[in-house]
């Protein structure tokens, strides 16, 4: 199941993970992540037209780090951040808080 993806990400040490379908949809999400698939859909957005704005997810706002061939995207917001990174099904996303590095968190993201 698509459950399974998430709770790897979170079994890694990643606070919120999802899977989303490249509409937005919602696939799999784990405990206690807020985020809605509208907001999905705005950050698949921001990543096809290269946006560097702030977005939001999850209901926290993230400044854009990168966020150059529509396939990755990482942001920051204080000593945590989030990565989501394209597949050719889904939009896979985590959210770190400031007991991971953020190079942990964007292996796990995009090794999925």
């Amino acid at each position: 199941s698509w459950q399974a993806y998430a709770d790897q990400l979170t079994n890694q040490g990643i606070a919120k993970a999802a899977v989303y379908g490249h509409d937005g949809s919602e696939w799999a999400k784990s405990a206690g992540n807020s985020a809605t698939g509208a907001e999905a859909q705005k950050l698949l957005q921001h990543m096809s037209s290269n946006g560097t704005s702030q977005i939001t997810y999850g209901g926290q706002s993230f400044i854009t780090l990168r966020n150059a061939d529509g396939q990755v995207f990482y942001g920051k917001q204080g000593a945590g951040g989030i990565t989501a990174a394209k597949s050719g099904k889904a939009l896979v996303v985590g959210v770190y808080d400031q007991n991971l590095q953020p190079g942990q968190c964007n292996n796990a993201v995009e090794n999925l």
